[in-house]
């Protein structure tokens, strides 16, 4: 199983971004994001949170290594849609 390092090693390759311009965009060292990836120390809550959002990936798969299933609802009509959130909105839905 990969480590968080690892996997946040692996968003950022998956994007083709430099360590360089990562800790630019998040506001840390670039020596930083090798440690993050190295395991060598852990990001804080909001340094996740940023590198989340850069790397457009899934909080489950950062975090612990599982990814949610997700739906490409692109050519779904509206009428679908809402009541998909509305079956997922009430309170007993199954997780």
């Amino acid at each position: 199983m990969m480590t968080i390092g690892e996997r946040l090693k692996d968003a950022r390759e998956r994007l083709s971004y430099s360590q360089k311009y990562v800790s630019k965009v998040v506001g840390i060292h670039r020596t930083t994001i090798g440690k993050y990836e190295n395991n060598e120390c852990l990001p804080s809550l909001d340094i996740i949170m940023k590198l989340i959002i850069l790397y457009k990936e899934d909080a489950n798969y950062i975090l612990y290594g599982k990814s949610k299933k997700t739906l490409n609802i692109e050519n779904v009509s509206k009428n679908i849609v809402d009541k998909i959130y509305y079956i997922l909105s009430k309170e007993n839905y199954i997780d």
